[in-house]
């Protein structure tokens, strides 16, 4: 083998620590979106808008060879914190 299991997992702290700090960013952007929705008297919740994204990252998900039920209960788990947080909002 070329790698150890110390260098494995060290490469996976890294991978984890970019997801962390990539929902960072995702979170921030949602709150500027959320801030713009109030701004323009629109709801929260926008069906339309959570299905393209499923839409989009369940087929980038697959050119991945990813599990399609762990990117589904990813991203609406992400969109259900996300109208929670928008609603929260002032």
């Amino acid at each position: 083998m070329d790698f150890s299991l110390d260098e494995i997992r060290a490469q996976l702290d890294y991978v984890d620590d970019q997801i962390v700090d990539l929902l960072g960013e995702r979170f921030e952007l949602i709150s500027k979106v959320s801030l713009l929705k109030k701004s323009q008297g629109l709801e929260t919740y926008q069906s339309v808008r959570e299905n393209q994204i499923l839409d989009r990252v369940l087929k980038k998900g697959k050119e991945k060879g990813l599990n399609p039920l762990l990117l589904q209960a990813l991203f609406l788990q992400i969109f259900a914190v996300s109208r929670r947080d928008q609603d929260k909002q002032v």
